[in-house]
């Protein structure tokens, strides 16, 4: 239970702290959902709005990850081996994802230049100056758009083959990214680069610590099971193993 919390927060954490990486992906639609606005206090509903469909998003995102996670988990023979790898694999995902944001492991991907953004062709024009609803709209779509850290934890939500656990994890990570993407798209950050890049440094190690353990508890799991087994053959060294009927 307790390891549970603290993986719960963990990723809370991840989402709080990885929203300076959101910043340089997202800030600039975070600033489109606030045009129109009169006031800071407008600014920040709007942002709301978007923050829950973005977080509504997640959470469905996380619900079929899970549902398609347990469904092949059901439809294998060894339910519990294939659970721990899949615990494994996701951890490892987590790793280095997490060893990415921190800046141990690094990448580029290169993007043409004639290729339009998101940013000014599509959200700019068709919400700018829109209602609450329109923006509640805008923030279903966005969390869709392509995100290694949400692809990250949807493998998690995938490996815990419970729907109810896949959607926790998506809630918690949706929930961590609210507060500082209110406030940079309602205008009021006032977070420098230098500041932005320890925020995205320290989310890194959670989103690591987060697939270590992760990895851990998969590679743990495993190892119960053979000591377990092994354990079943030493009590019985004569028992034959069962032969499926043909």
């Amino acid at each position: 239970m307790l390891s549970t919390l603290t993986e719960f927060a963990l990723i809370f954490v991840s989402g709080v702290l990885g929203s300076a990486h959101c910043i340089g992906m997202c800030g600039g639609i975070a600033a489109t959902m606030s045009l129109g606005t009169k006031s800071v206090a407008g600014a920040i509903t709007r942002q709301c709005c978007w923050s829950l469909g973005r977080t509504l998003t997640y959470m469905f995102l996380g619900v079929a990850s899970a549902a398609i996670g347990a469904k092949f988990l059901r439809s294998q023979g060894n339910t519990v081996w294939l659970q721990a790898m899949f615990a494994v694999v996701a951890g490892l995902l987590l790793i280095v994802q997490g060893l990415n944001a921190a800046g141990w492991l690094k990448w580029r991907v290169r993007r043409r230049s004639s290729l339009p953004c998101v940013t000014t062709t599509v959200f700019s024009q068709f919400f700018r100056g829109g209602s609450n609803i329109a923006v509640f709209i805008a923030g279903l779509l966005t969390g869709f758009l392509p995100c290694g850290l949400v692809y990250s934890f949807l493998a998690l939500a995938a490996s815990s083959g419970h729907v109810g656990k896949g959607v926790l994890i998506m809630l918690c990570f949706g929930l961590g990214t609210i507060p500082i993407m209110v406030i940079t798209g309602a205008g009021l950050s006032m977070a420098t680069i230098n500041i932005r890049r320890r925020l995205i440094r320290i989310a890194g190690i959670s989103v690591l610590v987060t697939g270590l353990m992760t990895t851990a508890r998969g590679i743990t799991f495993a190892s119960n099971l053979t000591s377990k087994d092994t354990s079943a053959a030493a009590a019985c060294p004569l028992c034959k193993p069962t032969m499926r009927s043909e």
